[in-house]
């Protein structure tokens, strides 16, 4: 089970400020995409230098992936499908600009 006790402030923050980076490099980028999925620790922390705290698993699906349970154990995290070109646009220029509430991505708990 992932808790509050495994994942601190800290890192929630700094994760909420990758997340969204992620999502649009995502959307560019098919190799990063696929490298995100298969491993997304070594992903995360060789192009952000983000570190999950140990114990915590992490899943990447995209947001047309069938989807099934996840273990209670597991965070996981949905690349949203890619915005119209428009509001793809808007969203790309937000993170690039490092705002923080940048769309399009979805908050996620790490507790349950």
């Amino acid at each position: 089970m992932i808790t509050s006790h495994n994942i601190t402030a800290n890192s929630t923050q700094q994760f909420g400020k990758i997340w969204p980076q992620c999502v649009a490099r995502a959307w560019q980028d098919v190799e990063f995409r696929e490298s995100l999925k298969r491993d997304p620790v070594g992903t995360l922390r060789e192009a952000y230098q983000f570190a999950f705290p140990q114990g915590v698993k992490v899943e990447i699906v995209e947001g047309s992936d069938e989807l099934h349970a996840a273990p209670a154990d597991t965070l996981r995290m949905i690349i949203p499908p890619p915005p119209s070109m428009d509001a793809q646009q808007v969203a790309l220029t937000d993170v690039e600009k490092g705002m923080v509430n940048a769309r399009p991505f979805s908050h996620h708990s790490f507790t349950t």
